[in-house]
């Protein structure tokens, strides 16, 4: 009977262990998702309102600038071809989540995906963004732009 109540009590002790993490994840999961919105929610704006590449390169990811810094002038046209999308009207509620993965080379990596959708005088743009969360701070991992315009 001792033998029974030990691996019963063993058995109890994995399921708290479980539960425990689970809940820990949970918690963190939507501290993440809430802060990776925000993030979306207030520097989607500066860098599409006029289409400033200084605004991008000012929140973008260590990974991103090294992507952006191979062709210069390719970003400058891309940014030019964006600005004939004009001002911005709307943006959409940006949509999507945190993300929380973990490799044995880079260790943990907390990263978010959000899309979105603006509307400006001359047309339409969908935005699939993805951050990267360093030292605690979200920035950009990739700015995807999606548009008619981009077929002109």
């Amino acid at each position: 009977m001792k033998k029974f109540f030990q691996i019963l009590g063993g058995i109890f002790l994995v399921l708290l262990v479980i539960v425990g993490v689970v809940g820990i994840g949970v918690y963190q999961g939507t501290h993440l998702d809430s802060s990776s919105k925000a993030y979306v929610e207030t520097n989607v704006k500066p860098v599409v309102a006029a289409w400033s590449k200084d605004e991008l390169l000012k929140r973008a990811s260590p990974q991103l600038l090294e992507i952006l810094d191979k062709d210069p002038a390719q970003v400058d046209r891309l940014f030019a071809k964006l600005a004939k999308l004009g001002a911005l009207k709307s943006l959409s509620e940006p949509k999507g989540q945190a993300l929380v993965a973990v490799n044995t080379g880079s260790g943990k990596v907390v990263s978010a995906a959000y899309t979105e959708s603006g509307e400006f005088e001359n047309g339409h743009a969908d935005f699939n963004i993805r951050l990267i969360q360093i030292d605690g701070e979200w920035r950009f991992l990739t700015f995807f732009v999606n548009s008619p315009i981009m077929l002109q």
